[in-house]
């Protein structure tokens, strides 16, 4: 079990953390998918915003109990050290952009 050690807004992704977990990794996660049932609540960047590690389950909550599991935020999240390859590889590559476009359906 992984645990969590600290958290961050991503600035100008509505609905991405910044999480630092206890094995030095450190992964950007994508919570949007999760934002429905009691977690809909996650959709106002507001509440969002509210966000903290609970010290003792050592996890991201919200306030009125919302927590989410550490193993699944650490299986869906996306090292930063590739995403800092990625950027730094594609980065004013218009081409690169264009294949994206034509190539990866969003």
């Amino acid at each position: 079990m992984v645990l969590i050690k600290n958290v961050k807004i991503v600035p100008d992704l509505e609905g991405w953390l910044l999480l630092d977990f206890d094995d030095h990794t450190r992964k950007l996660v994508n919570i949007n998918p999760q934002m429905y049932g009691v977690l809909a609540k996650l959709q106002d960047q507001t509440f969002f915003a509210e966000v903290f590690v609970d010290k003792e389950l050592q996890t991201v909550s919200w306030p009125g109990e919302l927590d989410l599991d550490p193993d699944k935020l650490y299986e869906d999240g996306i090292d930063v050290e590739q995403v800092k390859n990625l950027v730094r590889a594609v980065k004013n590559k218009d081409g690169f952009s264009n294949f994206i476009e034509k190539e990866v359906a969003y």
